[in-house]
């Protein structure tokens, strides 16, 4: 009676580790899958980023300078730097030169570089938009005094007014009319 309670004893444990272990392997298994999962959309990601930002350093044309401090890489550097073709370019103090497209680099670089570059890059759009209100308004006066000079020159022509909405018409009728040809 005694060797039937171990042995039933023993294939109850028996039976527990197994459940458990089962439920590892659950665990383990839909962790996997989601971590694929992850590692896959943050490649897509990283790559879908960093195009984007290199169009934006182009068309800025600007590039920046990083703390070698902030970049998580083993070598000692001397000076790191992303440019507008969103190279992340890194010269160590032995006098080696990395340069890459920032995608390439390992995430864990990849989010330390944007960490760093974001705030600059909202800067620098800033300006970016500050420059072109300027232009916006400019252009926008100096249309108003063209189409008020235009107004001018088509009422000493013979019409007595020009509305707003003749404007655009009277512009036409201007560009349809043939020049005269000079007497030769």
């Amino acid at each position: 009676a005694v060797e039937t309670l171990d042995e039933q004893e023993a294939e109850r444990l028996r039976a527990e580790v197994e459940q458990k272990m089962q439920e590892i392997l659950q665990i383990l298994d839909e962790e996997t899958l989601q971590l694929s999962e992850f590692l896959m959309e943050e490649k897509n990601l990283t790559v879908e980023l960093c195009t984007l930002l290199r169009h934006i350093l182009k068309k800025l044309h600007i590039s920046f300078n990083i703390p070698p401090k902030n970049v998580p890489l083993r070598e000692k550097m001397k000076k790191v730097v992303l440019n507008e073709e969103c190279h992340l370019i890194v010269m160590y103090e032995k006098g080696e030169v990395d340069s890459m497209f920032l995608a390439e680099y390992p995430p864990e670089i990849v989010m330390a570089v944007l960490w760093d570059v974001i705030p600059e890059l909202a800067k620098a759009i800033t300006i970016y938009r500050k420059k072109i209100s300027t232009r916006v308004n400019f252009f926008g006066k100096l249309r108003k005094q063209l189409k008020n000079i235009f107004k001018a020159m088509v009422a000493s022509k013979g019409n007595a007014r020009v509305e707003e909405g003749e404007t655009l018409d009277a512009v036409k009728q201007a560009l349809e009319e043939k020049p005269e040809q000079p007497e030769q």
